[in-house]
């Protein structure tokens, strides 16, 4: 992409992000109820003259697109736009309103110069907090007819020291699924147990079996971890003996051929246990997010324009736990997910977490380099 000229973000352009972010920050809505939030996106978009505006995809979602004065790929950049759900409403304890803040900036910047390659989009995800959006949103650019070459996002990260850019090499964060095990049998008085039939053990065992595999690491090519998040036994009931009844659990793994190896292996063992027990048993599964994976050319591309601002860079030693839906648009295009430090303390989705404002000059310098100086083609 071409070099652009001296970048005109003094600091009444940083004051004006920093009332943005505050608009955004009070006006924090739940997944799929960004309405608000959409409206305050699109009244700042709309002063920025995209050449492509599409609204309400995905849900909530918005996508602005600005054509460059020279030819070159289709690149976007990905924040996230709900709140969570706390005592307090609803309140944006992961740094979203920072996010969108970034890239409404980045908006005002491509718009004034448009001395670059190809076309800059930029994508508004409703509902990442449930992770829902990103599906729904590509879903919805297919009948668009968009797709891009690339995708870039960042994320806030506590862990690490004010503005230190923090890359993944190859995957940025697990693949999950949450899988119901439904055991139904036969009830009983309970005063007679013995002539139930009882989902009881083979929910124990099924458990202890999800547990061992997580220290089964021979059979799988990376790391897998099975996590018990709920289990239903009949009901309140104190003079019943439960006929049947759920084992709920998350599973996750760094390689995608990992979980399905482990749903496979889980849905072969409780089929097992089900039939030792005279048990009917049927599986459910929810919220499937592949593991992102980031792509070597496109990190590389991060980690140069991360230099030039010399915010200092550190490779993460192993990828994240969690799972986050930007791996729908991580697979269709080449993709860097990388973090940037929001200073140690708190984490995220905690009490009185703050996105720190210091981020936003970094990330945008850091964007704006991708844009003008680092070769993308």
């Amino acid at each position: 992409m071409a070099t652009s000229q001296t970048l005109n973000t003094d600091a009444t352009f940083y004051e004006g992000l920093l009332k943005i972010k505050q608009e955004l920050y009070s006006t924090a809505e739940y997944s799929n109820q960004e309405v608000k939030t959409a409206g305050i996106v699109l009244k700042h978009l709309s002063g920025t003259s995209p050449d492509i505006l599409h609204s309400n995809v995905g849900g909530y979602g918005i996508i602005a697109g600005y054509k460059g004065s020279l030819p070159g790929p289709s690149v976007m950049f990905r924040c996230e736009m709900d709140a969570i759900k706390t005592e307090n409403g609803f309140e944006h304890l992961c740094g979203h309103d920072g996010h969108m803040t970034i890239l409404l900036g980045l908006s005002q910047i491509i718009s004034a110069d448009r001395n670059f390659g190809g076309t800059i989009y930029l994508l508004f995800q409703p509902a990442e907090e449930i992770g829902e959006g990103a599906a729904r949103m590509v879903k919805d650019m297919e009948s668009l007819g968009l797709k891009f070459d690339y995708a870039f996002a960042l994320h806030n990260n506590p862990g690490y020291d004010l503005n230190k850019v923090i890359i993944h090499e190859g995957v940025y964060a697990a693949g999950s699924v949450g899988m119901e095990i439904h055991f139904k049998g036969a009830p009983s008085h309970a005063a007679y147990p013995e002539q139930a039939v009882s989902p009881f053990n083979a929910i124990v065992e099924t458990a202890g079996y999800m547990q061992s595999l997580n220290s089964a690491g021979d059979i799988f090519k990376g790391f897998i971890l099975g996590t018990v998040v709920n289990i239903t036994l009949g009901e309140i009931n104190y003079g019943v003996t439960p006929g049947e009844g759920y084992i709920r659990m998350t599973l996750r793994s760094f390689v995608d051929e990992d979980l399905d190896k482990l749903c496979s292996l889980m849905e072969d063992f409780a089929g097992k246990r089900a039939q030792a027990h005279g048990l009917k048993v049927s599986f459910g599964y929810f919220d499937r997010f592949p593991a992102t994976v980031n792509d070597t050319k496109a990190n590389e591309m991060v980690v140069q324009a991360a230099q030039t601002v010399s915010k200092g860079i550190i490779y993460a030693k192993e990828p994240t736990r969690g799972s986050d839906d930007f791996a729908f648009f991580a697979t269709a295009a080449n993709s860097s997910f990388f973090d940037i430090g929001n200073g140690k303390g708190g984490d995220i989705h905690t009490s009185g977490y703050r996105f720190s404002p210091e981020l936003i000059e970094t990330a945008l310098k850091i964007y704006r380099d991708l844009i003008y100086n680092v070769k993308i083609q």
